[in-house]
């Protein structure tokens, strides 16, 4: 249990004396608040809050102790201003969520980097494919590949952008051929997620411009992009990879792309956050860190003199 967040949100739930309304100012389902406040009883061994089905009241050690927690609140508030204001040093945990992909790839590689800028913070990181609206009630920061729309009380920031391409291996377009239309593909082998899974649509543009997306249907069906990955390396079929998973191996040669001028495949990565978090300054320092390491152009789309060193981290 995180106890200051527990406590933010048991001082939330009793200036709003409604879990309700509560969780729409923290932008959570009321299940999550109420988890976080029945963890924070449990921890204490005491009730806090009286349940009914129209009103929250407080008992009285809840009353006490909610004195208790704003005093507490604005001293860790203050406390860190007063640091980054005095000394321009952040100091405690961070904590991440990444899609694993990427957070291997593109994020681990340069932690130590940004480290030595800031050695007081600690990086806590955590990698899943998490669409969960309740992932930042236990991360500071959440970093998604997917289309994403802001909430209120929820900031969003894009780290770079991020294609999708098709690719397969030398070997296998040498004995299968180069599609050249969408109809192509059904004669091909091909290298897909589970079944039904969203990225199994691929997006196209028509000569006219019109958006074709067809829905690809594995020879080979695995459950991660490293595995998609590892099966297109050694000639298993054509498969939709990320730039930033596949970039390194077509600069390499080791995959090529196939229908470049037809595919639209778009998403950029974004970080999400809370407005209220305490933890604010160290979440603008680390999302300025990665934009700076990123670029306009990321690294694993095009390699420069300006982002050898980023590049060569993230390939050992």
């Amino acid at each position: 249990m995180d106890q200051l967040t527990s406590m933010r949100t048991f001082a939330m739930i009793a200036s709003q004396r409604s879990f309700i309304r509560a969780a729409e100012k923290l932008n959570l389902a009321p299940s999550v608040i109420s988890k976080q406040l029945s963890a924070l009883e449990k921890h204490l061994g005491i009730l806090l809050v009286e349940r009914t089905t129209r009103v929250v009241k407080l008992t009285e050690v809840g009353e006490l102790y909610l004195a208790r927690c704003k005093h507490i609140l604005a001293e860790v508030d203050d406390t860190e201003a007063m640091i980054t204001k005095q000394t321009g040093q952040l100091r405690g945990t961070l904590k991440l969520n990444a899609p694993p992909g990427f957070a291997h790839r593109h994020i681990a590689p340069h932690l130590a980097l940004f480290l030595k800028e800031y050695p007081d913070i600690i990086v806590d990181m955590t990698t899943a494919e998490n669409d969960a609206p309740h992932v930042l009630t236990t991360a500071d920061i959440h970093i998604k590949i997917s289309e994403t729309h802001t909430a209120s009380g929820i900031q969003m920031r894009v780290l770079a952008s991020n294609r999708r391409m098709l690719t397969a291996s030398p070997d296998y377009l040498a004995e299968y051929g180069v599609p050249e239309t969408v109809e192509d593909l059904n004669d091909h082998q091909l290298v897909t997620l589970d079944y039904g899974h969203r990225n199994n649509d691929w997006h196209f543009r028509t000569d006219t411009g019109a958006l074709e997306t067809f829905r690809a249907d594995g020879h080979v069906r695995l459950d991660n992009g490293d595995a998609l990955l590892r099966t297109a390396l050694n000639g298993g079929g054509l498969c939709m990879l990320p730039s930033y998973i596949a970039g390194r191996h077509i600069a390499s040669g080791a995959l090529m792309t196939v229908m470049d001028t037809s595919i639209d495949e778009h998403t950029p990565l974004h970080a999400l956050w809370r407005e209220n978090n305490h933890r604010l300054p160290k979440i603008q320092a680390f999302l300025d860190f990665l934009t700076q390491i990123f670029g306009k152009t990321p690294y694993w789309d095009v390699q420069t003199d300006d982002n050898k060193e980023a590049f060569e981290r993230a390939s050992k």
